[in-house]
């Protein structure tokens, strides 16, 4: 007899999850605290696109899901930087474009699919409907209607967190222990501002490329959208000089972007409004355990393995947990607990390594873009690489993004090559080449 399950949260990694197990002929039940995103005509300004890379299509392809969402998203061939001395460096992904990524706002994502979802037989989405509790021993769920108040209880035999990075089901595996024990909270937020076809048009933004503002301590990511405008993504410190706690009124808002941003002045009026009146968004690491208890209770996605969005992997890895929950469901039927088991043991060394690699990937978007060392051997290795295939790993961001192979393995072998690299002289080489671009922008500076 099939069984019934319980999915909490009807996010990316909810609705994936419900539609690969109905594909089982499992019978679900999605429950969502907040109202229905499809009827909200505001948005919460902190919705800001996400990017689809090889992993996410692959899931996505593998439960026929990629030619729905592949006609809401937006594909882009490279990344434009846009440096502080109006050098605009437009960088394809590679010269083949084969590597490419596909951006998509995420409420329309999530939105498309829950349209998906509604058409399945084998899912109920209840909207409006908390998760408050969760009796282990007798298998019941405790919810809570927010709009009639009304308490209830439900009889399940099998509950799923996907309900992020604020977890409830997290926190009732862990007992309701001390949250700090399993988040870390980064110090940087971000904003939203929504640039408009005309606007996005008259910063000659490429509608086939994310733009970036790298700057020594901020960063500026714009995201394509289907009808030619773009997300522009603010990421700032939440304190200290020049931060969100410190842009607090138009007139230093207007003198940072001035200062720091000449190029994005047109866009003043929106920056200002979304600085002043939008809610700040916080990256959130969840480094947790453990996942699941015994065979009733798996966490996934987010709510297992948050990572801060700069290596756009976030639902690519939620997707993969979809497909590595229902296949392990399937092979290991009779004994969940051991498929829970396998799951965790095998992908949380994964998702640990892309929270590291996320970070990393965050400092070199915003430092090493502006560094000729990195930009040299970034073109170093995909040169080689591209020479000798078999000999030489293409840069991490591509081998991670672009590749198959786990994010753990994946950044084992290039480490291995980083030393390999150390010790045939190649990173000394590298380093010469770029002195007299050193020397030449330090005379620049002295005789300005």
């Amino acid at each position: 007899m099939k069984k019934h399950i319980s999915i909490i949260g009807s996010g990316m990694s909810g609705c994936l999850m419900a539609l690969c197990l109905a594909k089982e002929d499992y019978k679900i039940d999605i429950y969502e605290a907040r109202s229905d995103i499809r009827k909200q005509k505001k948005s919460s300004g902190r919705s800001f696109n996400i990017t689809l890379y090889t992993r996410g299509i692959i899931a996505l392809q593998k439960i026929d899901l990629w030619k729905d969402i592949k006609k809401i998203s937006v594909l882009t061939k490279g990344n434009v930087a846009h440096y502080l001395d109006n050098r605009n460096i437009y960088d394809p992904y590679d010269s083949n474009d084969t590597e490419v990524l596909y951006t998509v706002n995420r409420n329309i994502l999530n939105s498309k699919l829950l349209d998906i979802v509604e058409k399945n037989s084998n899912i109920k989405i209840n909207f409006n409907t908390r998760l408050e509790n969760i009796d282990k021993a007798n298998k019941k769920i405790t919810l809570r209607n927010i709009l009639s108040k009304r308490k209830f209880t439900k009889l399940t035999d099998l509950v799923i967190g996907a309900d992020g990075v604020n977890s409830t089901v997290r926190k009732i595996i862990n007992n309701k222990k001390n949250e700090k024990n399993v988040l870390a909270l980064e110090n940087w937020g971000y904003k939203e501002v929504q640039v408009t076809p005309q606007k996005s048009k008259l910063l000659k933004l490429k509608s086939s490329a994310t733009h970036t503002w790298p700057r020594r301590n901020s960063l500026f990511i714009a995201f394509p959208n289907p009808d030619k405008s773009n997300t522009l993504m603010i990421n700032l410190p939440l304190k200290g000089e020049n931060s969100f706690e410190t842009l607090k009124s138009k007139d230093i808002v207007t003198k940072y972007i001035v200062k720091n941003f000449p190029d994005l002045k047109f866009l003043l009026p929106e920056i200002v409004n979304s600085f002043l009146n939008k809610p700040t968004g916080k990256f959130t690491t969840i480094l947790t355990n453990p996942w699941h208890y015994r065979d009733f209770i798996l966490l996934i996605g987010d709510a297992a393995h948050g990572v801060i969005p700069f290596y756009g992997q976030g639902v690519c890895a939620a997707m993969e947990d979809c497909l590595m929950v229902s296949e392990l469901m399937k092979k290991y039927s009779h004994n969940l607990t051991h498929a829970f088991k396998e799951f965790e043991e095998n992908r949380k060394i994964d998702t640990d390594t892309l929270a590291i690699l996320a970070r990393d990937n965050f400092i070199e978007l915003r430092d090493k873009s502006r560094s000729l060392y990195f930009i040299i051997k970034d073109k170093v290795d995909t040169i080689l690489n591209r020479f000798f295939p078999k000999l030489w790993l293409p840069p991490l961001y591509i081998l991670i993004a672009h590749g198959t192979i786990t994010y753990d393995r994946a950044y084992r072998l290039y480490s291995r090559q980083l030393l390999i690299s150390r010790l045939i002289g190649l990173d000394l080489l590298i380093l010469a080449m770029t002195i007299p671009w050193f020397l030449t922008i330090e005379i620049k500076k002295r005789f300005k």
